[in-house]
């Protein structure tokens, strides 16, 4: 007879010590024998990351050398504004597949790394489990297998983003701060005024992206533990086919375990739709608000249309980078999730006799 339906888990995955716990266990994979090659893809990942920005800037100087051609029609400059960019686009081709290929290729090896030394760390535990004793904690092999591929593979992308703004606003101030000048008001002279007001817009979307997004944590580590209970279920209909219990009642329990994925879905939708609606609306914002501000200095012949293009293209770079954390509210909240999974995962067994070996 199938086992039935179980109660929902309630696993601490709360704790915010459980995020901790993660960096302890996955940072080892920097040291013993997988440490050198751990360091050159780190190494080749950070490089080509500078890279791209270095071809990043040299795209918003494009920017000024070409409007200000077309502004004075001098068509020499725009035959040699094209060439550049032609080779600007090799150059973000050739970076991209390199990018690519590293970024991949850190979390692969990461991931086996950390999911050898779950697997140890489950087996040794099992090894010690009586038949009748149940796991410590719920659905291992989906900690493992789904959990532990998204905490490693989220954690690089996100690692990436943190290393990419930093690099942007290290450039890019300086590129909005020397372009855009200053600013009089009433006879107060203001510098750096771009620079000012993207702070003070990004604070207002992040603050906005912050209230919606905080709750998104509890809303996808509940959503995987439902996903985890249906796999349970789904498992545990096939292994007990043709009980006693029939047919109509594995339909039955399976659509009410789905149901209740369900809910936990409507509820996580409801949240991403909140901050899709403010993150576009501030994206478009981004890119008029410096266009405006600065087409009086253009009008009087302070600024050329190449100083124009160029801050607003630097606005919205360093709006994005000051507004990454907003903008990945939904990301960091699923690596959260799976973070802590793995880390309760893992403590959970660290009582086992057998040690884990982390190569």
């Amino acid at each position: 007879m199938m086992a039935p339906l179980p109660q929902r888990y309630t696993t601490p995955t709360d704790d915010p010590k459980l995020v901790v716990s993660f960096f302890k266990l996955v940072l080892k994979f920097w040291s013993g024998r997988t440490r050198q090659h751990a360091w050159r893809l780190t190494a080749g990942f950070v490089l080509c990351l500078a890279i791209n920005m270095g071809i990043a800037l040299a795209i918003n100087l494009w920017n000024k050398f070409f409007f200000d051609a077309l502004q004075h029609r001098n068509e020499h400059t725009l035959i040699m504004s094209v060439a550049y960019i032609a080779l600007l686009a090799l150059g973000a081709s050739v970076v991209a597949v390199a990018l690519l290929q590293v970024r991949m290729r850190l979390q692969l090896r990461w991931r086996e790394w950390l999911t050898g030394a779950l697997i140890a760390r489950w087996l040794g535990a099992r090894r010690h489990l009586s038949p009748e004793t149940p796991e410590p904690l719920d659905n291992p092999e989906a900690r493992i297998a789904e959990d532990g591929r998204l905490s490693i593979e989220m954690l690089v992308d996100l690692a990436g983003g943190v290393i990419n703004t930093f690099l942007a606003l290290s450039s890019f101030i300086l590129v909005l701060w020397y372009v855009g000048g200053a600013i009089t008001v009433r006879g107060v002279t203001v510098p750096g005024y771009l620079v000012i007001i993207v702070v003070l817009y990004t604070a207002m979307t992040s603050i906005g992206m912050y209230y919606l997004g905080w709750p998104l944590v509890a809303c996808v580590e509940e959503k995987a533990a439902g996903e985890g209970n249906l796999r349970y279920m789904l498992t545990q209909v096939r292994q007990y086919a043709g009980s006693a219990l029939g047919h109509e009642d594995d339909k039955k329990i399976l659509k009410r375990s789905f149901g209740e994925l369900s809910v936990l879905w409507i509820a996580l939708i409801s949240r991403q739709a909140k901050m899709a609606c403010l993150t576009s609306g501030s994206n478009v914002l981004s890119v008029g608000i410096p266009l405006v501000l600065c087409a009086p200095k253009f009008l009087s012949g302070e600024m050329t249309l190449g100083d124009l293009m160029q801050a607003s293209a630097a606005f919205v770079q360093v709006h994005s980078a000051l507004n990454w954390p907003a903008d990945n509210a939904m990301g960091l909240a699923y690596w959260s999730a799976s973070a802590r999974r793995v880390a309760a995962l893992d403590l959970a067994y660290q009582t086992a006799p057998v040690a884990v070996s982390a190569g």
